[in-house]
């Protein structure tokens, strides 16, 4: 919990001091939910929302910063083709495509990290998958490893997907 606390701080303080300041109070307690899976594994996930969390994702994070049952949810409001590649990464990944209810449509195992930005060339990427949002886990964690096409996470949060939904609408609309 406590490396989750660390990468939670260490994620807002890069965070730019525009969009994703003004949307740190967004859906309150921060940004961070729990997912929990069929199996009942609890995942703590910190949502990346605005386009500079998005395009920063997990760059720069160590793998002892971040624990097996720790995520990143790429939230977004619509279903279109998900791009995701490598830069600055410590440690390889796996990818959950979710629909809009949660319900993991596609996985991408093991897609390896690359340190740095040089050679944009060999920064491994992921396929295209057309999808409404995407988790990263650290691939072949535990959690990881149980989850498979067809499950369904539930949304743990003091507000509802659906009311974290309308609160971003609303940010986005008055940004």
């Amino acid at each position: 919990m406590k490396k989750f606390i660390i990468l939670a701080i260490l994620f807002m303080l890069f965070a730019c001091q525009t969009e994703s300041e003004r949307s740190e109070n967004l859906i309150g307690q921060g940004k961070i939910v729990t997912l929990v899976t069929p199996m009942g594994e609890h995942i703590k996930t910190i949502l990346a929302i605005d386009p500079q969390e998005q395009e920063r994702g997990l760059s720069g994070v160590r793998p002892e910063n971040f624990d097996e049952d720790e995520a990143m949810m790429f939230f977004n409001l619509e279903d279109e083709e998900r791009y995701f590649w490598m830069p600055d990464t410590y440690f390889d990944l796996d990818l959950f495509y979710l629909d809009k209810d949660l319900k993991i449509i596609d996985i991408v195992r093991k897609l390896p990290y690359y340190i740095g930005r040089s050679n944009p060339h060999l920064i491994p990427r992921a396929r295209p998958v057309w999808a409404r949002h995407v988790l990263e886990m650290k691939a072949g964690s535990k959690i990881s490893k149980n989850l498979k096409v067809g499950d369904v996470l539930t949304w743990k949060s003091p507000l509802t997907l659906k009311e974290t939904e309308e609160k971003v609408r609303a940010f986005f609309k008055k940004n």
